[in-house]
């Protein structure tokens, strides 16, 4: 019996713990890869984008969600600190998207982004905004 209690009290630690990091992990912080996967399959279907196009989007994607991860943990809390970085890897990123989708393409991907800005209530876009595009503006359209 005393060893059923042993077993357990292991296991209800074992559950803590698990929770534990599921809940820090729980906080949209996702691998640089997941967000990459899940940025090209909004693009593929928002966009419409080619099987051509998907490769060299995803290539893009991964390229510079792991840039941004990077620019996220140097910040360790204090975005203000990397956000020029950030805003010039976004314009960076444009340029990127600018050889592989169409006009269309890109100008219904700045359209995707201020709409997804309005959706946040104007809390900003996680890295995403193209540049030129002011958080300020977007949402005072939306009031």
């Amino acid at each position: 019996m005393e060893s059923m209690r042993k077993i357990l009290l292991v296991v209800a630690c074992l559950l803590v713990v698990s929770a534990t990091t599921f809940a820090q992990r729980g906080n949209n912080q996702r691998t640089p890869e997941e967000n990459a996967k899940r940025t090209t399959e909004r693009m593929t279907t928002e966009l419409n984008l080619t099987p051509e196009q998907v490769a060299p989007v995803d290539s893009i994607n991964l390229v510079f969600a792991k840039a941004q991860a990077k620019l996220i943990e140097k910040a360790n809390g204090d975005f203000a600190s990397v956000r020029d970085d950030m805003l010039k890897l976004n314009a960076l990123r444009l340029v990127a998207y600018e050889k592989v989708l169409t006009k269309e393409q890109i100008e219904a991907y700045k359209k995707m982004l201020a709409d997804r800005t309005r959706n946040r209530g104007g809390q900003g876009d996680g890295g995403n905004r193209p540049e030129g595009t002011n958080n300020r503006s977007n949402n005072s359209e939306s009031k």
